[in-house]
């Protein structure tokens, strides 16, 4: 039945960004959804919830590859590799990567997804919002819901983004309530009875289904339809009606969320169910199809409820359990484990799911879905079963992982008060398991950000047990899935540097020891070696990226080998070797698959042509590689700075920083603080420049940031002006002389400003130094006053002074 009236508020969306249908079941949110979006001849992605799919990655898979299919595209593939991350930091990036490859093309796209309500994942509604609020103009998405959405509805309207249809908009009128019951061909109705009807179901398009359906064969209709009863009055009505065999089937396969012929069959020992189930689809019995490419249906919830309801007054309790016994043993052998799981969980047969989760816990752990498998843990250990230390073990390291600290020590308590009382650990086939339980209370302690010394006498106590073999040793971990910087990840502690002792003893532990096999090793080197480069021990990081590199080639993991790479590009940057920068940044990509990958190395590519003062260059690789990624909006203020656009670098870094700060990125706070402090100079702000400056050394002396001022030129003056000032000792409770002396012996003032300076303003400076006024330096060199002036605004700038008379003094320093 065609709806004009609501067509005409989704024509008047287009320009909005989303649509809500909101509305408790029955109100025929699907149907007219998807009565408009057949009008349209524009693709349409169209995702269908399930309670399984409170899973980011689950969730993010299955959308992904509706996409790309309906766009005929290989987003799903192009994405694939963010998939199987545990670290939460991924999912904005995984979100930013999806905006850019659907930025590609500006050919319209609907994304439809179906029952939102089930979704109950927080971590799934802030990546929706992202998505919602980055969306490119030509996609739009729909939602639709039962309940109010836990999304920032009230900003979307202020900002006119949304179109809502509610019960008001979705019920029926009394016309489309009298032209339902023509196309129904239902003579029972007369006016009176008409308006009736309508004035009991309020226009509720379910109960107007209903009555039409349990009054077929009346002459005077039933009108008596409350909604709270619908259970009752479907099974009263409607399904008694049927015949006995089809009302044996309808009970029987209720416990199923989609119904296949094939399993249908084997549960109800029919051999006609996929006839059946058309024919229920023909007659309208509250059946869809939900694919297409093979016979796959589904109840209408309301309908599914009615037959549950009905099949647990008609069966005894042990019947009931034999049948959901053999639905879930049959869609186990189908392949779907995790819905199998799901039905087991859902009637309480614990011991049965905890078999399949264990037997499957290496699969679910490689496929990323982190949320699924806890929630499941959770589940269990909430109905107090005795949950196997393995996935005991797993949860506790998953819950590191995701930052979860309050699950993480609830499991370790529990899985520690039974050692006391069962002793597992010492126990010869948990042996293995007792091992990777020890290494990732260390982790755990790195990953917070605690006492290295802690970590180590764990680590060391495992060395002198014997090696137990374990079935975990062979499964790839990907400790870093997509940062440009393994500094930035959770096990590195986002940047918390311990000092250079302790690293370098933590990198020996499992470098030079039976750990060396382990997959944590490399990384934990290539963290290393970013500590090395951060402290200026610049031939020493290079020998231990170039191990991590041949490591992570030799497990085929871009997660360690390319920041390695960024990082070997960097130093010979840093070492005047921009060429072979650029030839090891061209080899590299030409090796790299991987789309994110490659991006990031693109970025370092601009960087290098930025510092070798290739301005168009850089600007046509940051156009191509635009994200909201730090790395390249670091590299783009950069790109601003060299085009003398500071207020404009400040904006973006100061986006960085805030972002940062919310996630604690010591690296990337300190590295858009110091930037930050040159746009400030460019500016002429000195004083604010200084304090921001004394800010960034705050947080670096509680690390021991070095390079990441070195790296820096423009920075290098103002450091000396701010170790030189008179109220130094104001600005700290205690000044920290260890660090400012090995910053300061890390700084060569005379060679900075040589590398600052071009030959013509060196020249300038240096007879500037020696006491001679503009009309002096001009006659000497033969220029105008006017164009000495000019130069030397430019040479005060650049070395971070106002002032004649601090750039004398400077030169003398």
């Amino acid at each position: 039945m065609e709806r004009p009236r609501l067509y005409d508020n989704f024509s008047n969306s287009t320009l909005k960004k989303i649509t809500i249908l909101r509305a408790p079941a029955g109100y025929g949110k699907t149907t007219l959804l998807s009565q408009w979006l057949k009008q349209t001849e524009e693709p349409i992605a169209w995702l269908s919830i399930d309670r399984a799919d409170n899973d980011p990655i689950r969730y993010w898979t299955f959308l992904f590859q509706a996409v790309a299919k309906t766009c005929q595209s290989d987003v799903d593939k192009v994405i694939a590799p963010l998939l199987h991350s545990r670290d939460a930091a991924t999912y904005e990036f995984l979100i930013d990567s999806f905006l850019n490859e659907i930025s590609v093309t500006e050919k319209a796209l609907h994304i439809a997804i179906d029952d939102y309500h089930l979704i109950e994942n927080d971590t799934i509604h802030q990546m929706m919002t992202r998505l919602i609020e980055h969306l490119p103009a030509h996609v739009h998405i729909y939602l639709a819901t039962r309940t109010v959405l836990p999304l920032p509805i009230a900003k979307w309207r202020v900002k006119q983004w949304v179109q809502e249809f509610n019960i008001e908009h979705l019920r029926f009128t009394y016309q489309e309530t009298k032209q339902f019951f023509s196309l129904k061909n239902s003579t029972f109705v007369n006016q009176l009875q008409l308006q009736d009807i309508q004035d009991k179901t309020e226009g509720w398009i379910a109960g107007l289904l209903l009555t039409n359906l349990a009054n077929v064969n009346e002459t005077h209709p039933n009108s008596e339809l409350d909604q709270p009863f619908v259970s009752e009055f479907l099974w009263q009505e409607i399904i008694h009606s049927l015949p006995q065999e089809t009302q044996d089937f309808l009970l029987r396969t209720s416990l199923l969320h989609e119904l296949e012929p094939a399993i249908c069959d084997q549960l109800t020992g029919r051999t006609d169910s996929a006839e059946l189930l058309a024919y229920l689809v023909e007659k309208g019995l509250f059946t869809v199809r939900i694919q297409f490419s093979k016979p796959v249906f589904r109840y209408h919830h309301l309908f599914a409820e009615a037959l549950q309801a009905e099949l647990f007054k008609q069966y005894s309790s042990q019947e009931i359990k034999l049948a959901i016994e053999k639905a879930a043993q049959l869609i186990y052998m189908q392949g779907y484990y995790v819905s199998a799981i799901e039905l087991a969980l859902k009637h309480k047969l614990y011991e049965q799911a905890q078999l399949w989760i264990t037997k499957h816990l290496i699969e679910i752990s490689s496929s990323g879905q982190t949320a699924t498998f806890m929630r499941w843990l959770h589940q269990l250990r909430s109905n107090h079963l005795t949950v196997p230390y393995e996935m005991l073990i797993i949860g506790f390291q998953n819950a590191i992982t995701i930052g979860e600290i309050e699950t993480a020590n609830s499991l370790m308590q529990e899985l520690e008060m039974r050692q006391q009382t069962e002793q597992w650990m010492e126990q010869k086939e948990h042996a293995a398991m007792a091992s990777i339980f020890e290494r990732a209370k260390a982790y755990a302690i790195v990953a917070l950000g605690g006492d290295l010394k802690a970590a180590k006498k764990i680590l060391r106590k495992q060395l002198t047990k014997q090696y137990e073999a374990s079935h975990w040793d062979k499964t790839p971990v990907i400790y870093n899935s997509f940062e440009y910087k393994l500094l930035r990840t959770s096990l590195a502690s986002k940047g918390k540097l311990p000092s250079i002792e302790e690293s370098e003893d933590v990198a020996k532990l499992f470098r030079d020891t039976d750990f060396n096999t382990l997959y944590v090793t490399p990384f934990i080197c290539g963290v290393f070696a970013e500590n090395l480069y951060e402290r200026n021990f610049l031939e020493a990081a290079q020998k231990e990226l170039e191990m991590v590199i041949q490591l992570g080639h030799q497990s085929n993991d871009p997660g360690l080998f390319i920041p390695m790479y960024l990082l070997k590009a960097k130093v010979y940057v840093q070492q005047k070797q921009i060429s072979s920068a650029h030839g090891l940044l061209i080899e590299v990509i030409e090796n790299v698959s991987e789309k994110h990958w490659r991006t990031s190395l693109q970025i370092m590519q601009a960087y290098c042509y930025i510092a070798g003062g290739d301005i168009l260059n850089a600007e046509m690789l940051l156009q191509a590689t635009k994200s909201k990624q730090p790395f390249w909006m670091l590299v783009y203020a950069r790109l601003l700075l060299k085009k003398e656009q500071p207020n404009d670098a400040l904006s973006i870094l100061i986006q960085v920083k805030t972002k940062a700060l919310q996630d604690q990125q010591i690296a990337t706070i300190l590295e858009a603080t110091v930037l930050e402090v040159i746009c400030h100079n460019r500016l002429g702000n000195t004083q604010i420049a200084l304090d921001i400056l004394h800010e960034a050394l705050v947080l670096a002396e509680k690390f021991y940031y070095v390079r990441t001022f070195l790296d820096e030129k423009e920075i290098i003056p103002l450091l000396d002006t701010y170790f030189n000032l008179e109220i130094l000792e104001t600005k700290w409770d205690a000044i920290p002389t260890h660090y400012f002396s090995y910053l300061q012996e890390n700084i060569e003032t005379s060679p900075v400003i040589n590398k600052l300076l071009t030959p013509r303003e060196k020249e300038i400076f240096d007879i500037l130094t020696e006491g001679s006024s503009n009309y002096e330096i001009a006659r000497q060199l033969q220029l105008s006053e006017g164009t000495i002036r000019v130069y030397l605004s430019t040479i005060y700038r650049k070395l971070g002074v106002n002032s004649r008379a601090k750039a004398i003094l400077l030169k003398k320093q």
